[in-house]
C-alpha cells in the first residue's frame, strides 16, 4: 500500500496521500492507532465469541498499519524510504516472527499458561 502511494500507482484510487487544505501530511500510522483504539474498547465492550475473530482481523490490520510506520514513531521523523526506514520491515518481521512461534507451538503456550495459572 506504501508503495502505490509513494509512486503514485493509482493516482485516482483509494490508496494515497492524505494531506489536508493546509498541509498536514495524515501517515497511515494515524488510522493504525485510531483502529486500535476503537478494537480495546469493542473487545472490551463484547464479550461475545463470535465477535473474537472480527476484532482480531480488525486489530491484526491496526498493528500492520502501525509497525508498517514503527520507524516514524521510533525517531519521530518521516524516514519511511531512507535507510532508517529499514527499521519498520525489521519490526514487522519480528512481530511475524512471533507471532508463528505462538501459532506454531498454540498447544504447549496454551500448556505453559495453564500450569502457570491452576490452582494446586
Amino acid at each position: 500500500m506504501t508503495a502505490i502511494i509513494h509512486f503514485d500507482i493509482f493516482p485516482h484510487g483509494p490508496f494515497r496521500n492524505l494531506v489536508t487544505k493546509s498541509g498536514l501530511h495524515i501517515h497511515h500510522l494515524f488510522w493504525g492507532i485510531v483502529l486500535l483504539m476503537l478494537t480495546g474498547f469493542v473487545a472490551l465492550a463484547t464479550r461475545t465469541p463470535k465477535w473474537h475473530l472480527r476484532i482480531a482481523i480488525v486489530f491484526g490490520i491496526a498493528l500492520a498499519l502501525t509497525l508498517d510506520e514503527f520507524a516514524l514513531w521510533l525517531r519521530l521523523a518521516d524516514v519511511y524510504w531512507s535507510p532508517e526506514g529499514i527499521e519498520s520491515v525489521k519490526a514487522a518481521v519480528i512481530v511475524a516472527a512471533l507471532l508463528a512461534l505462538y501459532a506454531y507451538g498454540q498447544p504447549f503456550w496454551h500448556a505453559v499458561v495453564k500450569e502457570l495459572f491452576t490452582q494446586k
